[in-house]
């Protein structure tokens, strides 16, 4: 599906939710699709360019410019009471959407409030949109354990961790790296902190590229989406169907005043 619309699904959500709550005596901030790096860090920071402007950026998982909640002050005005009734009328509660994904578990989530709303007005099916959602949106997670379990990835792994540890970082994997950074440097301790984050951040990524690491993982990506795509091809063409039909809502939503 287009990028934009994408956006608009978005877009037509969040309206829709606005609206429930507006009914039910809350404010709900609509909120911009959210942010992204713009690139797939999953394996390893790869992008120097990248890591010289941002460091980690949100890949550290630490809140900030990246993920900021919209409706924050708002509910900051409400007694603690008031903050509970606005997140169960947000996303509900009690009966439950379920799916379980393979090796992975089970997903669930309320089939009332307005979130589920929203989603039920533009997907019609709320059921079947939450199960093709969920499986489709791990895709890339049975693809990373098909990736991280090959022996062309450990030998590449391998490399990078001597890589690093000649940057003077001992760590033996991306993961551990960011964990050091983020333990070593939190965000009160400023100019400072930010400067070893862009370091480690520019080590992980500069040996990325030159132990071929980077394109160890491209390859062995290559080789393993199509399969998983394969093994789910129903999942994800549902979820196709279901955004292309809920786009024609989406708009009309959105041309309601």
């Amino acid at each position: 599906m287009a990028a934009t619309d994408d956006e608009l699904l978005h877009r037509a959500s969040e309206r829709l939710i606005a609206r429930c709550m507006a009914r039910h005596g809350f404010v709900y901030a609509e909120q911009p699709p959210p942010s992204s790096t713009g690139q797939d860090f999953r394996h390893v920071l790869d992008d120097v360019g990248w890591a010289r402007e941002h460091g980690y950026g949100p890949l550290l998982g630490r809140p900030g410019a990246w993920d900021q909640d919209a409706n924050s002050a708002n509910l900051d005005k409400l007694s603690t009471e008031r903050q509970r009734d606005w997140q169960r009328t947000l996303l509900g509660s009690g009966r439950q959407l379920t799916v379980d994904l393979p090796d992975l578990g089970r997903m669930s989530a309320p089939d009332n409030g307005c979130t589920a709303d929203a989603r039920l007005t533009l997907y019609g099916d709320l059921a079947g949109w939450y199960r093709a959602r969920r499986i489709a949106d791990h895709v890339g997670s049975y693809v990373a354990s098909k990736v991280t379990g090959a022996p062309e990835y450990r030998t590449g792994l391998s490399v990078w961790a001597s890589c690093v540890r000649q940057r003077g970082y001992a760590a033996s994997s991306p993961r551990e790296l960011r964990e050091f950074v983020a333990a070593e440097a939190p965000e009160s301790v400023g100019e400072q902190a930010r400067a070893r984050e862009v370091d480690a951040a520019e080590a992980e990524a500069e040996c990325a590229n030159s132990s071929g690491f980077s394109q160890t993982i491209d390859a062995l990506e290559r080789r393993y989406r199509p399969e998983i795509e394969r093994r789910f091809a129903r999942e994800i063409d549902a979820l196709k169907s279901f955004e292309r039909e809920a786009v024609p809502r989406a708009r009309q939503t959105l041309a309601i005043a």
